[in-house]
């Protein structure tokens, strides 16, 4: 049987913490954003009076939390224990959960986040007989079914819906235009309606002509396709690769976020490496070396056909003009008082606005 929609659940939800939280509530499922709004209920909903003690499951334990479910809170009230990413933790502890489980005082509660639970094994079914659990997926980018339309779809109701909350009555076509226009995430469509709701103050009914010019654009950037647009000499694409990376932050190799503090050096690095290798290309070629040779001499061992083309459409007096500007860059981080994004966008039009013509 097919998850129902995450809204869904968190209505169900919502209607659990009403009343007294039941002994094991297990959030699972696809989806981080939806997981992460039902911790927030279920936490919210946590009798003030009550102990709580929140762990990250991914971190060594002891497995002392367990005791907190006998009972015996520190006014007598009641103990809960909320463990995130609780995969590894539900692993390590299974056997000493499986024999407590039955065991849970009253008014104590334990509330597991977990990606993925599998349902046939017996602590899950242990966990469930003892409280609720509810699964999280993703939104349905496409509506279900044939004959349905865009209006139809997952994504274009969770807008219509939580523009509702925000006292914004958007049109469908108005709804529409949002995914298109930031996409399919609703971490990223959730920060668009709070920016909307201030564009908006008044609320009331917002189709696709109030929209004009007001929505951002879901766009990511990298330092590698930052240098590549400066080197090809596109000041449109440096310029939205550079708002891109510090609107909406530069992923590091694993994936997480890098911290905002490393983003000019990344950048800069990365661009100072780049451009001296063009240059030391570009020289090469004015010496007489034939193209296909280039890339070796210079060290490129991948994407030695774009490496080609960037020495192709460069003259060194720019390249160099490049890099005495990114210096200068970077000495002003170590000692103004400027943002890295005003020093970097200040290096781009310096660049693009006085630099030595090709």
């Amino acid at each position: 049987m097919a998850a129902p929609n995450p809204e869904r659940e968190l209505d169900r939800l919502r209607k659990l913490c009403k009343g007294p939280l039941p002994a094991v509530l297990v959030i699972a499922g696809a989806s981080k954003f939806f997981r992460g709004e039902a911790i927030d209920l279920v936490l919210g909903a946590v009798p003030k009076d009550a102990d709580l003690r929140s762990i990250d499951g991914t971190a060594d334990s002891d497995g002392r939390e367990l005791d907190d479910l006998q009972g015996g809170g520190l006014f007598g009230s009641g103990s809960y224990v909320c463990v995130k990413r609780a995969a590894g933790w539900l692993k390590t502890f299974q056997k000493e959960l499986e024999r407590r489980i039955d065991h849970i005082a009253d008014g104590c509660g334990l509330i597991l986040e977990v990606e993925k639970l599998d349902k046939r094994t017996k602590l899950a079914k242990a966990l469930m007989a003892r409280g609720e659990a509810l699964e999280l997926r993703d939104l349905y980018a496409e509506p279900f079914g044939r004959g349905r339309g865009p209006m139809d779809s997952e994504v274009v109701q969770f807008l219509i819906r939580r523009g509702r909350q925000r006292k914004l009555d958007f049109t469908p076509e108005a709804a529409i235009l949002i995914r298109a226009t930031v996409g399919d995430d609703p971490t990223e469509l959730q920060a668009e309606l709070d920016r909307l709701e201030l564009q908006f103050p008044n609320g009331g009914s917002v189709g696709p002509e109030e929209l004009r010019g007001k929505l951002r654009i879901a766009f990511e950037s990298t330092p590698f396709e930052f240098a590549e647009a400066v080197l090809v000499f596109d000041r449109k694409r440096a310029e939205r690769s550079l708002e891109a990376m510090f609107e909406r932050g530069v992923k590091a190799r694993d994936g997480s976020s890098m911290d905002a503090g490393g983003v000019f050096p990344m950048v800069t690095s990365w661009l100072f490496q780049s451009m001296t290798n063009v240059l030391h290309g570009v020289r090469l070629r004015d010496q007489g070396v034939s193209d296909r040779d280039i890339p070796s001499r210079c060290g490129v061992r991948f994407f030695t056909e774009r490496f080609e083309a960037q020495v192709r459409v460069n003259q060194a007096p720019r390249l160099a003009r490049g890099v005495e500007l990114l210096v200068d860059a970077q000495r002003k981080f170590r000692s103004s008082g400027e943002t890295p994004r005003l020093i970097l966008a200040d290096f781009l039009a310096r660049y693009f606005g006085s630099a030595v013509p090709a």
